[in-house]
This record gives structure tokens, sequence and C-alpha cells, in this order.
């Protein structure tokens, strides 16, 4: 049997508010935690709603109209849909799923940094997801 397939660090999609912001994207990780901001109640934990989902993402610094930190400075603290292909296809399948859901967009990112002739200054930034992440496996 031969091994699983790898995912490399050249390809992704990640469609947040309906635009597709991966050239911008220098790291993206969909994470999760125990959800310690808010009491979990009997319910909360049958239905196994304990724990949170986040985005830490990496990006350059753009002030361009149609860029994703433009885009946070413009959004910050609106919902929105999100869909995560890390495999950067563009419609899901068995073997390369897409993350969808509800993302909050994160505060609004830093400008700036170190002088340097070929810097390219970057930001980082979390956007919490709102409820459940969805893994869809099928077109």
């Amino acid at each position: 049997m031969p091994g699983s397939t790898r995912i490399l660090g050249k390809q992704l999609r990640l469609e947040i508010g309906g635009t597709d912001f991966w050239a911008d994207t220098m790291s993206c990780v969909l994470k999760n935690e125990e959800n310690g901001d808010t009491v979990t109640t009997f319910e909360d934990a049958a239905a196994g709603t304990t724990v949170k989902y986040f985005f830490e993402i990496t990006a350059i610094q753009s002030t361009d109209a149609d860029s994703l930190w433009s885009y946070i400075w413009d959004n910050t603290g609106e919902e929105v849909a999100f869909e995560y292909a890390p495999l950067g296809n563009a419609t899901p399948a068995a073997d390369a799923p897409h993350f969808i859901g509800t993302l909050e967009i994160g505060m609004k990112p830093d400008v700036g940094g170190e002088a340097g002739r070929k810097n390219t200054y970057q930001f980082s930034t979390r956007f919490d997801v709102v409820g459940a992440v969805t893994l869809d496996r099928v077109p």
C-alpha cells in the first residue's frame, strides 16, 4: 500500500468573504483549542461543542484595495464565510477536501517593518471561527 498523499506548501485556496487571498498568504493554519471563552453547559458537552476553531495567518502587507491586509482593515469584526482548501483545488474531492464555515475577521493588521532594500513587510492575524467547521469531501 502506498503512503498517504502529502500536503505540500505550494498550493492554497483561502476564500474569505467570497475572495481568494492565496496570493497574499505566506502561512495559513486551521487550529483548535478548548473553548475557555464561555461557560460549557451539559448540552454543549453532550454535543461536543467545547472546542473552538481558529485560523492563524501570516501574509504580506499591501495597502492595495484588493489585498488581504486591506480586506481585514476594512472589515474588522465582521462575520464572513470562508472556504479553505490546503491542496489548492477549486472543488472538494474525497482526497482533497475543503474546510468551510464562518469566521470573524480579526483586529486591524499591523503596518510597517524593518528597514532593508528587499525586506517585504508582513503581518500575522487570528480569525476565530464562528460555530463548527465542516469538512466537505463532495463536489
